[in-house]
Parts: C-alpha cells; sequence; structure tokens
C-alpha cells in the first residue's frame, strides 16, 4: 500500500474515534433547512453534518430497507486534481456497480444484526447517496511544494449524504452529510473497487448512531 495512502487511512480512522468521543447531543432549535420536517442539528455525530426528529427513537428499530446507493446525480467539481484525466471522476457503469456492491457489502456486514424488511411497522429505510467528487485538499506546504494551490493530486474528497425514513409512515426521521478524503488510487484504481474501507467507516459509525451503541 503507497505510504500516502496509508497516511490518509490512518488519519480518517483518526477523525472517526476521536469525533465519537463526545455522546452527540440534539439542539433545541430545529434547522433552518429541515423546519417543515421537524429535523434539529445534531452535534458531535462523528458526521460533518446531522439532523434528527427529536423522537426518532432510532434505537427501538430493529428492522432495516437499506436502497442501494444512488450514485445518479453526482457533482463532480470543474477542477480536477493534476495529473488526473476526466475519466478518473466519471460514474461510469462499471464504477457504479462497484460502488453500490461496496456499500451492499459495508452494510451488510454494519447492521448483520437487524432484520430485513420492506414493509411492515418499526421499519427503518436507509437511503444513501454520493453528492459530490472533487480533488482532495492540501495544506499550505502542499500546495507551495505541489504548485496546485488548495488541490493535491494524491487525494479525492467524496461527500455522501444519508436519509433516514419511517418506512411505514415515510416520515424522513433523519439527515446526514459527511464529506471524507481518500486516497486517488483508492477511487481510481479498478473504477471505484477499493472504496470498501471508507463505506465501511460509514456504515459502522452510522449503525453506531442508529442503534445508540
Amino acid at each position: 500500500m503507497p505510504a500516502t495512502l496509508r497516511i490518509l487511512l490512518a488519519l480518517s480512522f483518526l477523525t472517526v474515534l476521536n469525533a465519537c468521543t463526545e455522546a452527540p447531543t440534539i439542539k433545541d432549535e430545529p434547522s433552518t433547512e429541515f423546519a417543515a420536517e421537524g429535523l434539529h442539528p445534531v452535534k458531535s455525530s462523528g458526521f460533518e453534518a446531522a439532523y434528527v426528529r427529536p423522537d426518532a427513537s432510532l434505537p427501538f428499530y430493529r428492522a432495516v430497507n437499506i436502497e442501494a446507493m444512488d450514485v445518479a446525480n453526482v457533482h463532480v467539481t470543474n477542477t480536477t486534481a493534476p495529473g488526473t484525466m476526466r475519466r478518473d471522476w466519471q460514474i461510469t457503469a462499471e464504477r457504479e456497480t462497484n460502488l453500490q456492491g461496496a456499500w451492499t457489502r459495508a452494510t451488510d456486514r454494519a447492521f448483520a444484526s437487524y432484520e430485513r424488511a420492506g414493509t411492515g411497522d418499526k421499519v427503518l429505510r436507509i437511503a444513501a447517496a454520493l453528492t459530490q467528487l472533487a480533488p482532495g485538499r492540501t495544506s499550505a506546504a502542499g500546495a507551495a511544494t505541489s504548485g496546485a494551490a488548495g488541490t493535491s493530486r494524491d487525494s479525492v474528497d467524496v461527500s455522501a449524504e444519508f436519509r433516514l425514513y419511517d418506512q411505514g409512515s415515510g416520515d424522513l426521521l433523519a439527515v446526514i452529510r459527511d464529506r471524507r478524503t481518500v486516497g486517488m488510487a483508492q477511487w481510481s484504481r479498478a473504477a471505484g473497487a477499493d472504496m470498501i474501507s471508507l463505506f465501511n467507516s460509514w456504515a459502522a459509525l452510522l449503525h453506531t448512531r442508529v442503534s445508540g451503541r
């Protein structure tokens, strides 16, 4: 494994570990964006942003309906990283299959103790979508040496959104957004097949927040 990728994976793990040391708390005032749905911002969720209904009672759900990850509407920034080509950023049919397969395996592992159901009471529907790809961010020192201010040829910022619904009522219970930096090789090698470590991290933290454990 390249040294750059090892460092990025280690930093990603430490970020999640540190974020989970403080218990999440729900703010008193609803989110402006999701006021109609009654969602409140969550502090210290471990994700970049999270919103939840205070009465969602997510730990009481013991069955899940996990949908295939939506990769059809990913926004790819106009600025690509130095040394990459446009095809490295495109969601091809092969990449779609690999990404959806990686997410399915990650959630199957994380939610292994949950029943699976498409209908019925107390079923939690989980919808996930990749939302944006962008060249990874660099430090000021890195920008000075690479000649590309603010971006890196070695990494990719991957953004995603997760929405949780009550299957029976259709009510939106939570919206979670996150952005992680991964190695360029992790994204581009084998058309995205190496994204399982990132998806495992997302799925595991999502399970922690849903289960309350």
